[in-house]
């Protein structure tokens, strides 16, 4: 079981489409051109997709190396191998741009949601062990910490990425609890918004110099010894070592 999907994804643009012969001669940039028309079209225009998932990659990929004021719509067209005019018709502006990318981070809640285990103390680990572990090099791991300054240098963007990305985690987390709470499994008196930051908070700072691994290993695994007897239902076992992994 993975949870991978919780915190981010790392769309990868198709290759370029090539250039028709004439490309040069009217001027257009070899990946707006029209394709040669198929005998028939799969519904839903896959060209198109196409050229969206380059565009959203380029974004993200520029955006999390050197950040918002550095990104223009020449610079997103030239990585993703299409035309400005390709990108206008899209999107509006450059921050409309950001926002559309920046929400395809949470593309994979979804399938998260269909991979997690069934009871609740198995995703509280699953999901600790997750965030401990995530990999800081990743898209979604070298955005973070620029979302972080431009929640008070860009307060308008930030609010878009809370409002489109962090919003639906945490009603994602939110739901996970409420259900364990229903279930029995977690305390009927459970402040759901408070123990979603005691879960998510610990695993955000760094682990350097605290007498964790360095890959942050155990670090999840000695947070939820610490939370579970907190969060543990009335019939649900409160030691954290009597609960199966």
């Amino acid at each position: 079981m993975t949870v991978s999907a919780i915190a981010q994804v790392s769309p990868t643009p198709d290759p370029q489409v090539p250039a028709r012969p004439d490309a040069a001669a009217d001027g257009q940039h070899p990946a707006d051109q029209p394709e040669a028309a198929p005998a028939c079209r799969r519904p839903g225009r896959p060209r198109e997709r196409r050229v969206d998932r380059a565009i959203i990659a380029a974004t993200l990929e520029i955006f999390a190396d050197e950040g918002y004021h550095a990104l223009s719509m020449e610079s997103v067209a030239a990585r993703a191998g299409v035309g400005k005019a390709t990108i206008y018709r899209r999107w509006p502006g450059k921050k409309e741009l950001v926002i559309d990318a920046l929400a395809t981070l949470n593309d994979d809640l979804l399938a998260a949601r269909q991979q997690l285990p069934e009871r609740t103390v198995d995703r509280i680990r699953a999901i600790l062990r997750h965030l401990a572990t995530r990999d800081t090099d990743s898209l979604a791991g070298r955005i973070l910490p620029r979302m972080v300054v431009y929640s008070v240098s860009q307060p308008d963007l930030y609010a878009e990425y809370y409002h489109r990305v962090i919003t639906p985690r945490r009603q994602w987390l939110h739901g996970i609890l409420r259900e364990g709470v229903r279930r029995g499994e977690l305390r009927p008196d459970l402040d759901v918004e408070v123990a979603a930051l005691a879960i998510v908070g610990p695993t955000m700072l760094p682990t350097r110099g605290l007498g964790t691994d360095s890959q942050g290993r155990d670090l999840a695994d000695r947070v939820f010894a610490v939370l579970w007897p907190g969060l543990a239902g009335p019939d649900t076992p409160a030691q954290a070592d009597r609960v199966s992994e």
